[in-house]
């Protein structure tokens, strides 16, 4: 076994070991840590600011004597392949790999046989990457993806960066200029060539297309995403599953974005190439995608190793927030923090940042939702009408479901508690729910029952407020001046609000509005002082709102990064307490 614990090809142990020596003699301590830090010769010691923690005064000691660095601030500390795990969130293997390949050193095949395979695949990948950026690099050839790509606001620069190319239109651009060199079998397993059926040959996979490779955390080319250029379907197109390449487990611009990931304290997490692309090339370089696929378990796990959080940004439409929606649990279950950063309607990362840079996005993310807010805005926003039932009982359901998917119990009661602010339920009765959710039985009648109740105390309020206006209409004006009918929460009390807002003299005759009014109108006592009912009726509604709004803004604010969004919503925090206590002294 090696040194991380599995097997190394036919050399067995000790061929392991003697390749770890090689590569720790091949790097010089000083020289890794180098490329990272700013070192300062003091004595037989360099030092540094210390990259795992802030400071102001150099406490990082890099010994290349013994080859080890020491943090007298945060006690990290370790020799040449520790520092490499620790910077660039690998597992000691990988760790390996990357300063084997540094220093020019063959990296030992992990199985038996492996080499065979593996080895001639990726010499392929890595020449159809070559072929595809001098394709697109070629004056007349590439003129016209080149402005295609100008048009969207990618620079030379970036196209460099991920070196973007090009699949000329015809069927053998590929073919004809690899087959000579690895032969058909290689480019049909690579991935980079399909057979002709009925007849011999080969001819390419991906034709007028442009080419994003898929590089994998080291350097290497594992496969390709593809957008059509033409009318051809579909137009995204990937590389299959193949011995290099598995889809669920790879993270799109990971190795850039696992390096920023400490400073940023999190991982952007975007569905396609080209918004992670903008996102990088606007300076967010903490960004993945997940190639458009589902995001797995494994996808959870790289993620992991590299931030704490993960700010979650799909498109802003139906199918991008279905896809968060399950995606929650997936990231969640792994002992990740999650936001939800929700974009506008018709919004994606990549057109966000082409009109307004990033600070559009870091807006964006200042008002991320939790999990819980954000189940909770997506079921009420999707709707359903009456057949998909209440959206409360199903955003609850959302949750409980949630909640059953996480292991950690200190996670599952944030989720609970953050569940009970959100909702006003209490914790006990979500608590039970989770429990009967993972021991199998229905939690649909118990969550019924819950916001049955909770909605006949909100029903009340709304229908005295309604029912005092309607006896004294004159004080229609005040409450119009503090609320709105998307205040009542009642969907009946919200439609005969939504009437009366409206400024008509009439009553509704007809609908849930009309059966409503006249049942308010017909229940009143003559003798009551409906002025004064409509007054406080309007100023509790109005503080049931404006407390909701307080605790959103709170969360927001323990959420935000130090900046104008934090004196923003601190300013805010404050006016919302400061108007809540001068209502509470009317009352």
């Amino acid at each position: 076994m090696s040194a991380a614990g599995r097997p190394l090809g036919r050399g067995g142990p000790r061929m392991a070991d003697d390749w770890v020596e090689r590569v720790r003699g091949a790097n010089d301590i000083v020289e890794v840590v180098g490329q990272v830090v700013q070192l300062r010769r003091v004595g037989r010691n360099w030092t540094g600011l210390c990259p795992f923690h802030k400071e102001k005064s150099p406490s990082f000691s890099v010994n290349p004597d013994r080859q080890f660095y020491h943090c007298f601030g945060c006690k990290a500390g370790g020799d040449v392949f520790r520092f490499v795990q620790e910077t660039e969130k690998v597992e000691f293997l990988e760790a390996v790999e990357l300063l084997s390949r540094r220093a020019g050193i063959p990296v030992p095949e992990r199985r038996a046989g492996e080499r065979a395979v593996r080895t001639p695949l990726l010499d392929a990948l890595e020449q159809a990457a070559t072929a595809y950026e001098q394709w697109l690099a070629d004056p007349q050839r590439g003129r016209a993806v080149r402005e295609y790509l100008e048009s969207r606001g990618i620079v030379h620069e970036t196209v460099r960066a991920f070196r973007l190319g090009l699949a000329p239109e015809g069927w053998e651009n590929l073919a004809g200029r690899l087959v000579p060199r690895a032969g058909e079998e290689v480019l049909v397993q690579a991935g980079l060539a399909m057979r002709r059926e009925g007849r011999s040959g080969v001819y390419d996979r991906f034709r007028d297309r442009l080419m994003v490779p898929l590089i994998a955390p080291g350097g290497t080319v594992v496969g390709f995403g593809a957008r059509a250029l033409g009318d051809e379907s579909p137009k995204y197109l990937n590389s299959p599953e193949t011995p290099v390449y598995h889809k669920g487990s790879f993270l799109f611009a990971l190795e850039a974005a696992r390096r920023s990931a400490d400073a940023a304290g999190e991982m952007v997490v975007v569905e396609g190439y080209f918004d992670a692309i903008a996102l990088h090339q606007a300076g967010l370089t903490h960004t993945v995608a997940t190639s458009g696929t589902a995001l797995t378990a494994d996808q959870a796990r790289l993620l992991r190793r590299a931030a704490p959080r993960v700010a979650l940004t799909y498109d802003g439409d139906d199918a991008g927030r279905d896809a968060m929606m399950r995606s929650l649990a997936v990231l969640l279950a792994e002992g990740l923090e999650v936001v939800v950063v929700d974009l506008p309607q018709g919004e994606d990362p990549d057109t966000l940042v082409r009109r307004g840079g990033a600070e559009a996005w870091r807006a964006r993310r200042a008002a991320g939702y939790d999990p819980v807010e954000f189940i909770q805005r997506h079921v009420l926003r999707a709707g359903g009408g009456a057949a998909a039932g209440d959206p409360r009982e199903r955003a609850l359901q959302a949750v409980v479901r949630l909640a059953a998917e996480v292991r950690d119990p200190i996670r599952v009661r944030l989720l609970l508690e953050r569940a009970s602010q959100v909702f006003g339920l209490p914790e006990s009765v979500l608590g039970r729910a989770v429990g009967m959710q993972k021991g199998g039985q229905s939690t649909e009648a118990p969550l019924k029952a819950a916001v049955r109740e909770q909605r006949r105390g909100e029903s009340e309020l709304e229908r005295a407020l309604l029912r005092a206006l309607l006896h004294a209409p004159e004080q229609l004006e005040a409450a119009r001046a503090q609320l709105s009918p998307e205040d009542f929460q009642d969907a009946d009390c919200a439609s005969l609000a939504r009437w009366l807002w409206s400024g008509r003299a009439d009553l509704p005759e007809s609908g849930v509005e009309g059966a409503l009014a006249r049942e308010l109108a017909a229940s009143g006592a003559g003798d009551k002082n409906w002025s004064a009912e409509a007054v406080g009726a309007a100023r509790l509604i109005l503080e049931r709102k404006l407390l909701q709004r307080l605790k959103e803004r709170k969360i927001q604010l323990s959420r935000a990064p130090d900046g104008p969004d934090t004196s923003r919503l601190m300013e805010e925090v404050n006016e919302l307490a400061r108007t809540l206590k001068e209502l509470s002294a009317q009352g």
